[in-house]
């Protein structure tokens, strides 16, 4: 077998950043809502998404520039960013496999201002702490309060802390194993959440093996 060895130099901008979303797949996707300063709503799904701690609830999604002119180093931020930056809050929803073209039609290059709820064909509906809306429809959706955002070079890691969680009624299990208010996300294939690879490609989850710990625990890497 040969490998390949290189190093961050041996790339340009675009084709480092090709060989990191291509290979670190699937990716679960953020459909991040905000709502600007003048009450314009805003929706946009990000794949550089996670969670980043249990206790306290921690999300985090990776938000790249728009426009941006690497010769000169300056960049606009998106609308995602701008309004969470202004704000201090955001929604992160879960896309469902049935949402899938709508989540696709979110990100196209609208106006600031404009809204991808409208554009989209998607119903927004109130959150109950945060201003921005959620998406109605999906499995899940988590309210969010800025926690920080670290900036590198043109691109930011955002933290959001959730203060409240929209589960559908389909998906939620209940107590088990003695916690409470678990979910199951995997129950109804429509409502599965939609993942993302590289270039166009995306993957529905179908083929689900169990793996259990020796001592029969569930927590895993």
């Amino acid at each position: 077998m040969t490998t390949i060895s290189l190093i961050p130099a041996d790339f340009t901008h675009d084709g480092l950043y090709f060989v990191l979303r291509d290979a670190i797949i699937p990716r679960p996707i953020a459909w991040v809502s905000s709502i600007d300063t003048q009450g314009n709503t805003n929706l946009a799904p990000y794949s550089f998404f996670n969670v980043c701690s249990a206790n306290p609830p921690i999300l985090g999604i990776g938000c790249g520039p728009r426009n941006e002119n690497r010769s000169t180093g300056n960049f606009e931020l998106k609308d995602t960013l701008a309004n969470i930056k202004a704000t201090g809050e955001f929604v992160i929803n879960i896309v469902p496999e049935s949402m899938a073209e709508a989540m696709v039609r979110s990100s196209d290059p609208l106006p600031p201002g404009e809204s991808e709820f409208a554009h989209a064909g998607l119903t927004p509906i109130a959150s109950g702490i945060v201003k921005p809306p959620r998406v109605a429809g999906v499995p899940l959706a988590y309210e969010c309060k800025l926690h920080s955002v670290t900036v590198f070079g043109m691109s930011s890691w955002v933290m959001g802390e959730v203060v409240a969680v929209h589960i559908d009624e389909r998906v939620y299990v209940g107590e088990k194993r003695g916690f409470k208010h678990r979910v199951d996300v995997l129950k109804h294939e429509e409502l599965r959440p939609y993942a993302r690879l590289g270039g166009a490609y995306y993957a529905r989850l179908r083929a689900i093996e169990t793996l259990v710990r020796t001592d029969g625990g569930e927590r895993g890497t």
